[in-house]
């Protein structure tokens, strides 16, 4: 059925007709006077699903074709169900990677999270449902300016939106306004995904006039009462019924759609992918691993299919053992480590030699694992031999898509520095390492990019060439070291000057080499000025600076290997953002990141928000939080519940 035909259809229903297909949960009603079947929407749209692998992990791995696998998996497992949708892929950026919901984005950097998210969403059988294209911290109020909006938030979704089936708009406030409500805001995000691609509520949003009026939006999980005030606004003419046709057409594109799919014939074979090796990452190893003697390993063992296999026993029974190397598996972590978990590494260190591997979710701080001999970092680890082997014989081959601070305090929306201050969201375009690397070095434990192997790498035979707007980087990457390992090559761009700000050691290009031991690989990374493009609001568009650009090729965002100069002629000299007279916080590398009123006020355009207003409506309903933790209790495996009841715990049910 094409579009014409569709909204032919869409002329001849009535308005019942029309809101049974505006809203009403997670399944399209049919409409059996035009012949139209009903949908199944995926339940992973519901509130507290728990995807594994988390998407954390699946950043780590830094590799498009994995995060395609995965999609392709997923999809299919859909497909089996006769679902819709795939799942849900999110596009926004990790802004605080000690909080639970960090494992459910890719990355920190806008350029890895368009490519991974890409590459997810468009290597399926079926579509994707994009989500959260504004970041963690979602149902927080929330005030950026034009160049953080579109150069960080919303790069992802202009990247790769045109692979959405569906997008679902985020929860919470931005620039004073609700996301969900506001139909600027609506008609921004929605304009990159296709024009038949749903648009749809949070889950359980009953603000179903506000939706449809806005954009068209699908109310998911909205119920009768929702439907019987979207019919009384177009009644009383609250609503023009053209907005309502928009909603209509979109959901039926999405209805004819997943019907003609499944009568055609499609890959329903799902890939084997096992990317526990390929997003573990190793944070410190003195040497002690890989370890010689089998180890003795503590942690819960509810949290591991094969616990029993390897016998572990609780970390507060790790002094009842002596002798050979203790390995403690960390997965309560949420609230902090416990003074028990502490006080367990600590006596273990002191005796002998230790490991610390951290298993699930994100980041969280390291003081207690000080001493000892290695730390690894397991985002999505559901068995113990996945760790047994890394520790003997695999090595880990993840790296950090976030920067690990030394605190939670260290990132701006937890800093008591920018609490003084009045308010924590006016970084702009800084987030993630481009604040630390470029302001708050100090604050560091390990940088974007970081991750250890069992191999040593080096670089040589680096150059760099500039044609047009492509920056061609070639070298030489050699494994000197005794074992196989895989490098992960990354380029940084610095933008040389005063033209803008922002534009200093941002992420460029990356490639895994794998390589057995002494061997050397010829790579050649592709770099687009584009994607180093900053956006002028006066004129509405992205534009590429010209200038004298550094191209620095390393393992990490802070180890730099190699460094280039060249000068790339193109556009001329914009007024994007504040200049260094202006602004002079924002150009003062090296120092502590701290903006002033004026130049928030400036770069805002609006005056600087003291304090911002308080939504006790994004509270979770207490009967609501108790009926989903009874539900999630009785179908979700031990290991996943403490992230579904946080899940639960925090997502608004209005």
């Amino acid at each position: 059925m094409d579009i014409d035909r569709i909204r032919g259809a869409i002329a001849q229903m009535k308005l019942n007709e029309k809101l049974a297909l505006s809203g009403g949960g997670t399944v399209v009603s049919a409409v059996d006077r035009k012949n139209i079947g009903s949908v199944a929407l995926t339940d992973e749209l519901l509130p507290y699903a728990v995807k594994e692998p988390n998407f954390i992990a699946l950043g780590c791995t830094f590799s498009e074709t994995l995060c395609a696998k995965i999609g392709k998996a997923r999809s299919v497992d859909a497909a089996r169900s006769k679902k819709a949708f795939g799942g849900v892929v999110p596009c926004g950026l990790i802004l605080d990677p000690m909080r639970q919901e960090a494992c459910e984005f890719f990355s920190e950097d806008p350029v890895l999270t368009a490519k991974l998210v890409k590459s997810y969403a468009s290597a399926g059988v079926i579509g994707y449902v994009f989500t959260d294209a504004l970041g963690q911290g979602r149902y927080v109020d929330r005030t950026v300016d034009s160049r953080a909006l579109y150069e960080l938030y919303l790069y992802p979704l202009i990247k790769a939106g045109k692979h959405a089936a569906a997008l679902q708009l985020d929860g919470g406030y931005l620039n004073g306004k609700r996301v969900g409500a506001s139909r600027t805001i609506c008609d921004i995000v929605s304009s990159y995904i296709p024009e038949y691609a749903m648009i749809m509520t949070q889950y359980g949003d009953v603000t179903a006039e506000v939706g449809i009026s806005g954009n068209g939006a699908y109310q998911l999980g909205a119920d009768n009462a929702a439907k019987k005030r979207i019919s009384h606004a177009v009644v009383n003419g609250e609503i023009f019924e053209n907005k309502l046709n928009r909603a209509v057409e979109r959901t039926l594109n999405t209805v004819v759609r997943t019907h003609e799919f499944y009568k055609k014939p499609f890959d329903r074979d799902e890939p084997t992918v096992n990317i526990v090796y390929d997003s573990s990452v190793m944070l410190e190893n003195n040497g002690t691993l890989p370890l010689a003697v089998k180890p003795v390993y503590f942690g819960d063992a509810t949290k591991f299919d094969d616990a029993a296999a390897y016998g572990l026993s609780p970390i507060n029974d790790a002094h009842k053992k002596r002798g050979g190397a203790k390995v403690f598996l960390i997965t309560d972590y949420a609230d902090g480590i416990p003074e028990a978990t502490s006080a367990a590494v600590a006596e273990s260190v002191s005796t002998g030699k230790t490991v610390v591997v951290i298993c699930g979710g994100g980041a969280t701080p390291l003081d207690f694992a000080k001493g000892a001999d290695a730390v690894l970092y397991c985002p999505y680890c559901p068995t113990v031999y996945a760790v047994d082997k890394m520790l003997t014989e695999v090595s880990p081959r993840g790296r950090l898509p976030f920067t690990w601070c030394r605190s939670a305090e260290s990132y701006p929306r937890n800093s008591k520095r920018f609490a003084e201050r009045g308010d924590f969201r006016y970084e702009s375009v800084f987030n993630g390492y481009s604040l630390f690397n470029n302001f708050n070095r100090s604050e560091v434990e390990y940088p974007f990019g970081h991750g250890l192997d069992y191999a040593k790498y080096e670089i040589t035979k680096f150059s760099c060439t500039y044609d047009r707007l492509t920056v061609t980087v070639d070298f030489v990457v050699k494994n000197v070291g005794a074992y196989a390992g895989t490098a992960l090559c990354q380029a940084y761009v610095t933008l040389d000057g005063d033209a803008v700000y922002g534009l200093s050691g941002r992420l460029a290009a990356f490639k895994r080499v794998a390589l057995e031991a002494t061997e050397n690989a010829a790579v050649r990374m592709v770099i687009d000025l584009n994607d180093l493009s900053v956006y002028d609001e006066r004129n509405n568009e992205f534009v590429a600076v010209g200038g004298k650009y550094r191209v620095d090729l390393g393992f990490s965002s802070f180890d730099i290997r190699e460094s280039a100069e060249l000068k790339a002629p193109i556009g001329s000299r914009v007024n994007a953002g504040l200049n260094r007279a202006t602004a002079p916080s924002y150009f003062a590398y090296g120092k502590p990141f701290q903006p002033t009123a004026p130049e928030i006020e400036k770069l805002l355009r609006v005056p600087f928000i003291k304090k911002p207003d308080e939504h006790p409506e994004l509270i979770p309903d207490a009967n609501v939080v108790k009926k989903l933790l009874k539900k999630a209790e009785k179908t979700t495996p031990p290991r996943l519940l403490p992230s579904v009841r946080y899940k639960i715990k925090t997502t608004p049910t209005d």
